[in-house]
């Protein structure tokens, strides 16, 4: 009887192991409405939507990694799109400007000495509601 119960367990240390399967993510109406309002990363958003089907984990990193700052290397904060669309933080924009730089940090393209330093407040609020409390550290 104990060759059997020995056997059986040899047998299971050959089972592959089993992967849990992704449950997936929704966003909520109200975060998919505030996405629905940022026009100008409307691409951005449809990439990071395509990590949804691999949770929650996976769509909150993908966003990380779509809205991170060139400059700072931080989730982008009073985020201002660029006309070449990148998201760069106001901050970190200004203080590019301040040093008479005036090209966009990510692609060089000029923006000009008279660019406005708009905040997307679109893209702000909808950061805020995905990671709540980002902007405390800031």
């Amino acid at each position: 009887m104990d060759t059997e119960i020995e056997g059986e367990r040899e047998e299971d240390k050959n089972e592959p192991v089993k992967k849990r399967k992704a449950l997936g993510y929704s966003i909520g109406k109200e975060i998919e409405a505030l996405i629905g309002k940022d026009n100008q990363n409307c691409r951005m958003w449809d990439e990071c939507k395509t990590k949804l089907p691999e949770g929650q984990v996976h769509f909150l990193s993908s966003v990380q990694d779509k809205f991170l700052c060139v400059c700072c290397q931080e989730l982008v904060f009073q985020p201002v799109t660029t006309e070449c669309a990148h998201n760069v933080c106001k901050t970190c924009l200004q203080r590019s400007f301040k040093a008479k730089v005036f090209t966009c940090p990510a692609c060089r393209h000029d923006l000009g000495k008279d660019h406005k330093l708009e905040v997307n407040k679109p893209l702000s609020k909808c950061l805020l509601a995905l990671f709540p409390g980002y902007d405390a550290s800031r």
